[in-house]
């Protein structure tokens, strides 16, 4: 992971690479503190928005990075970097809501944080077969939930029909990186279960596509997990890698979930 003055490199270079106008009466900038921040009741924080008599600045902590995440390599610290800044920006937009100019700044956030306006408090992971990809979600998500995110509940289902075992170079590449998906039952979605959880998560767009003409009337709630298709790679070699992104993208479900407060 970045050490903390690369850090504050990045930081710099993610500043520049706004519309001076989000900045506005900001007047006391981005900082990047060092430490660690936790509240009162316990929860790591990433960052935080501050309006008082001296004005307004935003502070992201460096520290808690470290402290929920431990290593990560150089381009996710980057992206939830971003996002932390990103999302505390979003609140300083909504405290200048009438500068007209930030309107678009502020209707892009909602779509990037706001899951389409859903309270969500279940999760149902979705891939083809609910052999390999689904499972593992579920579990990455389950054993490093946080914060709000703690009290999210989950399931893995399949678009298709359910297979009858996991995927058992799946299991192997999950149990390298520290995943049990052993003990997942599959599932196969239908109407019924996807009334009950919030927000469906596939791992493909074609997926989400199935899903949402199968299920009209649902397809708010159908989305995909990931800004790319994570599908099962053609080679054994690739099952490893493949797991990695998808522990990645979990993670940052989590980072959603807990920014949105």
């Amino acid at each position: 992971m970045l050490n903390y003055e690369e850090a504050l490199e990045v930081l710099g270079e993610l500043i520049d690479e706004l519309p001076e106008g989000i900045f506005k009466e900001l007047n006391g900038g981005v900082l990047l503190m060092e430490d660690a921040h936790v509240t009162d009741d316990g929860t790591v924080t990433l960052g935080t928005y501050f309006v008082n008599a001296l004005g307004r600045h935003i502070e992201l902590y460096y520290g808690s990075y470290l402290e929920l995440y431990g290593e990560m390599d150089d381009e996710l610290f980057r992206e939830r970097l971003k996002k932390t800044l990103h999302h505390e920006l979003t609140h300083h937009v909504e405290s200048m809501a009438g500068d007209r100019s930030l309107e678009r700044w502020d209707e892009r956030q909602a779509e990037l944080y706001g899951f389409n306006g859903i309270d969500v408090h279940s999760i149902l992971f979705v891939d083809d077969d609910c052999s390999a990809l689904a499972p593992a979600a579920k579990v990455v998500f389950d054993c490093n939930k946080i914060g709000c995110a703690s009290e999210v509940s989950t399931a893995a289902g399949a678009a298709g029909n359910a297979a009858a075992e996991l995927n058992p170079k799946a299991v192997k590449a999950c149990e390298a990186l520290g995943i049990d998906i052993s003990h997942i039952k599959p599932l196969c979605v239908s109407r019924e279960l996807l009334e009950q959880y919030d927000v469906a998560l596939c791992m493909t767009m074609g997926q989400a596509e199935l899903l949402s003409q199968r299920y009209q009337n649902l397809d708010d709630k159908i989305m995909c997990l990931a800004g790319d298709d994570i599908e099962p790679p053609i080679l054994a070699i690739g099952w490893k890698k493949c797991m990695t992104r998808l522990q990645d993208a979990a993670l940052t479900v989590i980072d959603e979930l807990n920014l949105e407060d």
